[in-house]
């Protein structure tokens, strides 16, 4: 598959061409839609609330050789699809990683994720840290203070609504027009109509199903328990992001072998603002976790 990607003059900016495998694993009340590409040792990314896999696809054509990523559209989004009634949770989430990666013959991957993303990825190595070689989140934290979360749950539910309510558009025109994404407008019209159509993508039900089954207002709050988090983490946020600066800090201090890495010049979506720049860093990640890891396993069958 061809992606193309165009700088805010309009000019191609980056042109890559990938062997992308295209996959749907279907389990008992989801058709996940996934994509495999590269050769090596596994990595998988998770997305954040109203994208999807393609998210990733900047990111991962800027990286070096050497490692073969499993990029997934999460329950709610993208092309995946999930039976009526079925559940939208970071538990069904985790079951539906495994699922995936016991699919594709792996043991243990890299693990990143960005923001409701990065929530998954630290759900994930607190309750299946035998399936992680290390772990990398961007503009994430580990759950909110109780009256906080009962705040957020009221407010997740009230946007779900405004979803149902108004549609898929009206909700995307509010939804992009938020401060926390105001970096990505720096990038250009060409790139934030890019943004756009990916969201655009989703549906009604997914995004609302999102909400109240995997927002940060039911998520329980796993602080206390990175402790048994023993793999390398690396816990990025942008400069401009000062809210999750702070909550990188925590995250590294909460866990045995964690470290900050605060992006100049970046807001909330770091991998997508300066895409280049979080590349060399997951770069390093990867590399100074390989030195310190062992038992990783390439991908044996698709």
């Amino acid at each position: 598959m061809r992606g193309e990607l165009v700088d805010e003059r309009g000019r191609e900016c980056l042109r890559y061409i990938h062997t992308i495998r295209l996959v749907i694993v279907e389990g008992a009340d989801v058709r996940l839609n996934y994509f495999v590409t590269g050769e090596g040792t596994p990595v998988t990314l998770l997305h954040g609330f109203t994208q999807s896999g393609r998210s990733w696809r900047e990111v991962i054509a800027a990286m070096p050789p050497g490692y073969q990523w499993v990029v997934p559209d999460l329950r709610g989004h993208g092309q995946t699809k999930i039976e009526p009634g079925a559940p939208c949770s970071m538990d069904a989430c985790l079951l539906d990683l495994v699922m995936l990666w016991d699919h594709l013959g792996i043991e243990r991957t890299h693990l990143a994720g960005y923001s409701m993303g990065g929530r998954l990825a630290l759900h994930v190595a607190v309750h299946r840290p035998d399936r992680i070689l290390s772990l990398l989140t961007v503009g994430a934290h580990a759950g909110l203070e109780a009256e906080a979360r009962e705040g957020r749950r009221l407010g997740d539910e009230a946007l779900a609504k405004r979803i149902e309510q108004d549609g898929l558009e009206a909700f995307v025109n509010y939804w992009s027009s938020l401060p926390l994404f105001a970096g990505l407008e720096r990038r250009g019209p060409s790139f934030t109509a890019q943004i756009r159509a990916e969201r655009m993508g989703n549906t009604v039900a997914g995004l609302a199903a999102s909400l109240r089954g995997m927002g940060a207002g039911v998520m329980e709050p796993l602080w206390s328990d990175l402790v048994r988090v023993e793999v390398p983490c690396t816990f990025v946020a942008g400069q401009l992001d000062h809210g999750y600066v702070a909550s990188a800090r925590r995250l590294a201090a909460s866990v045995p072998n964690g470290r900050v890495e605060v992006v100049l010049r970046a807001g909330h979506t770091v991998h997508q603002e300066r895409p280049d720049a979080f590349a060399r860093l997951l770069a390093g990640h990867l590399a100074a976790a390989t030195e310190t890891s062992s038992g990783a396993s390439s991908i044996t069958s698709a």
